[in-house]
């Protein structure tokens, strides 16, 4: 009976260690990420509504991101570049400061998402389905920039470990939740041996 015990121990801390490893490998792989483009479907849920929008992100990690809303058709063309915690909203040749970005938002929302897989701390991870896709599901502990808990859980794709599906929370209420319809990394930082 002793060693049965010991054998499922065994079994339960192998797989434990799987499980971790395929979490460490997804985020050494956005940490290399140097520049993305992203198109997604964005809601913001609000306490009496929701609002969606369709937008587009050119990533770069480094060097602030831009992302321009397609739809709806009234707010097709504003785009907002976040760099860092500074953040600015831009229609044809008009570019107005929007201050420091304090939560989550529909402007910074995928660039969050896909910080948080670099370099959030990874608080669950599993295995489900979205659609007819195998995911990674993998929720992250992030802080945003006015020190709030932003919980950031992302679906990935098994195989390519592209992001499909995500949720923004700040305190234990879903804010903002993310279709993504295209993912391409356009470059990689080259790794270390």
């Amino acid at each position: 009976m002793k060693k049965i015990w010991i054998t499922a121990l065994c079994l339960l801390v192998l797989s434990g260690c799987g499980k971790a490893q395929q979490g460490i490998s997804l985020q050494e792989q956005y940490a290399a990420v140097s520049h993305a483009e992203l198109t997604a479907e964005i809601t913001v849920h609000l306490a009496d509504e929701t609002r969606q929008y369709q937008v587009t992100c050119d990533y770069d990690p480094n060097d602030g991101s831009e992302i321009v809303i397609t739809a709806p058709a009234e707010l097709a063309g504003v785009r907002a570049t976040v760099s860092g915690d500074d953040l600015k909203l831009a229609y044809d040749d008009l570019t107005l400061s929007a201050g420091t970005v304090e939560a989550v938002s529909p402007a910074n929302c995928l660039p969050w998402l896909l910080r948080a897989a670099a370099s959030g701390y990874v608080l669950e991870e599993g295995r489900e389905t979205v659609g007819d896709r195998d995911c990674l599901r993998m929720a992250f502990d992030t802080t945003a920039p006015d020190g709030e808990k932003v919980l950031c859980t992302t679906w990935f794709d098994a195989e390519t470990l592209f992001p499909v599906y995500s949720e923004l929370s700040l305190n234990g209420q879903m804010r903002l939740s993310i279709k993504v319809i295209s993912f391409t990394v356009k470059t990689q930082a080259p790794t270390e041996p």
